[in-house]
């Protein structure tokens, strides 16, 4: 061979090095960013001050993080707890939520009163002493609402439910 065909090949030689590197690191990334994606659909994670629960509504099993809010806290005090939870008894859509009444209510001093709570989300209503799973929107800003946390999974497990039921709440292992 040539020097001139010698070089020739040399050049094609790293232009197809270099075009298969790029593909191989374009590959990875893309696998990454995917693998990333599904782990972050699966549950979101738990962050520092925040307490991992499970949730258990009949034979679904949903995980959630309480906040680090003080009426947070004292919730997860109380856990483990089996209770019945129902249909809101006022408003309809505008509450699509289903509770279970406190006793005794969660402490509200020092805590922030006030929120719309919406899809997937754990709140308190402190003037009657509510615990709601939201599957829905808030209509509207409500002064006594307070977010205790998250849950992850299908809200709509809760929205099928019809009349008292039985759900457990309980820390779970991070």
């Amino acid at each position: 061979m040539t020097q001139p065909h010698l070089l020739a090949a040399i050049s094609s030689l790293k232009s197809a090095s270099r075009f298969l590197l790029t593909a191989v690191l374009l590959s990875i990334s893309s696998v990454a960013a995917t693998t990333t994606a599904f782990a972050q659909a699966a549950a979101a994670p738990v962050t520092q001050g925040e307490t991992p629960i499970r949730i258990t509504v009949g034979d679904t099993v949903m995980t959630g993080r309480l906040n680090s809010t003080v009426m947070a806290r004292h919730l997860a005090d109380r856990l483990p707890m089996t209770v019945d939870f129902g249909n809101h008894g006022i408003g309809g859509d505008d509450f699509p939520t289903k509770v279970h009444k406190i006793d005794p209510p969660l402490p509200s001093e020092g805590t922030d009163l006030g929120g719309k709570p919406g899809v997937g989300e754990i709140a308190h209503y402190v003037p009657n002493g509510n615990l709601g799973f939201y599957y829905g929107q808030l209509a509207s800003y409500w002064p006594g609402v307070v977010s205790l946390g998250t849950f992850d999974g299908d809200p709509d497990v809760f929205a099928r439910q019809n009349g008292p039921f039985p759900v457990t709440i309980e820390v779970a292992e991070e």
